[in-house]
């Protein structure tokens, strides 16, 4: 009779503790004949692998989600900007410029209006072909306007 009801004490603290470390996992109806078997190798085997197939199905399900965050974020920096130049497609699309890109939009809002040179020299470029690139992507994609006159190239901030 003291052996009983030592285990009884023994079973009645192991409740407490696991109601302290989860609530939820006293609502468990299985939850006592799981603690009668805890002592059983092949049950602790059995709630393992169930462990083991959780664990895997959910990892599946974020590797799913990563994959379809990739694509979207793949589409949204590979969009082309040629095909969607209107007002109404920018201001729905999302998109970022590279740092030298937009220093360059600055200096020429700021400015008014400036040339390949120009930029040449304020962003410290080494020849004048990067300058020219950088404006002319600017050019393309429609954040800037161009004006030539004679030799010389002017952009200006599209308003």
């Amino acid at each position: 009779m003291n052996n009983h009801e030592s285990i009884m004490k023994d079973v009645l603290k192991e409740k407490q503790l696991l109601d302290k470390i989860s609530p939820k996992f006293q609502q468990l109806n299985e939850l006592d004949e799981i603690m009668e078997q805890a002592d059983n190798p092949k049950v602790l085997a059995a709630l393992m692998f169930r462990l083991i197939q959780e664990k895997e199905k959910t990892n599946s399900l974020l590797e799913n989600i990563n994959e379809k965050y990739d694509k979207i974020m793949f589409s949204v920096k590979t969009q082309n900007p040629l095909e969607t130049n209107t007002q109404e497609s920018r201001d729905t699309q999302f998109e970022v410029l590279p740092e030298q890109d937009q220093m360059i939009l600055k200096i020429v809002e700021e400015q008014g209006q400036c040339t390949a040179k120009d930029i040449k020299t304020m962003l410290s470029y080494k020849g004048l072909n990067a300058a020219c690139q950088r404006l002319n992507k600017l050019y393309k994609e429609g954040y800037l306007k161009k004006v030539k006159s004679g030799r010389k190239v002017l952009y200006l901030a599209k308003c």
